[in-house]
């Protein structure tokens, strides 16, 4: 059963520290948000492909990955994606956003990481537990039929709903756990969701769990996104 990795968000030192503390043996599956806010969004875009090469991993589409795709593709969505975060991402490509803005080819910077994030999935489903970047529509069990926006941007209605669920322990990120009124680090847990994004680019923790033994394990953050 896999370790799964909740939101990195450009900080490639805590994900590296974390990496390396998890069995090389075990899968991952990780869970999005790759990139903005944090300082080096390309670099852990380059890192996770390299590790992708050496040891067994299934890497998630976040809301982020679409923000930024959806600024490229189309103009009306760049402020979107700056106002959450995507500078950053620009800058550790080596761009400034405005010129960036401004350029006949918005999408030259990603050529090289370009196919990697148009091949990341929206879920992942083993035997006993669904994978996914925000969460599911609790009404919709046939996970081949939930809407993609729903799988990458719920929040509250999924974690906070009382439609009944029997089904597969879920596994998601995009909510930080804090904002949910937890404390730092702490992990969300009710019925079988556990919400694993402890606000590392806010200076709280990178979290991996083990699907099958709950096992934690967590880096500390080394950046804070204001």
């Amino acid at each position: 059963m896999p370790f799964a990795i909740g939101d990195i968000h450009g900080c490639l030192g805590p994900l590296r520290r974390l990496v390396e503390r998890l069995p090389a043996e075990k899968p991952l599956v990780f869970l999005g948000d790759y990139v903005d806010r944090g300082p080096d969004s390309a670099a852990v875009l380059r890192y996770l492909q390299n590790l992708a090469r050496e040891r067994p991993c299934r890497l998630l589409k976040g809301n982020h990955e679409e923000l930024m795709l959806n600024a490229i593709a189309d103009a009306g969505a760049i402020d979107l994606w700056l106002v959450n975060g995507g500078g950053a991402t620009l800058r550790s490509y080596g761009i400034e956003p405005g010129e960036w803005r401004a350029a006949r080819d918005r999408g030259a910077f990603l050529t090289r990481d370009r196919p990697f994030l148009e091949a990341l999935e929206l879920y992942v489903e083993d035997e006993h537990t669904i994978f996914v970047h925000a969460g599911i529509d609790l009404a919709q069990p046939d996970m081949t039929r939930q809407k993609p926006r729903v799988l990458l941007w719920i929040r509250e209605p999924f974690f906070r709903s009382r439609q009944p669920w029997t089904g597969k322990a879920i596994i998601f990120g995009h909510t930080p756990t804090f904002t949910m009124g937890l404390e730092p680090g702490e992990i969300f847990r009710h019925r079988g969701f556990r919400g694993i994004d402890t606000g590392c680019v806010y200076g709280g923790v990178l979290t991996a769990i083990d699907s099958d033994t709950q096992e934690i394990v967590q880096e500390p953050g080394d950046f804070r996104y204001r």
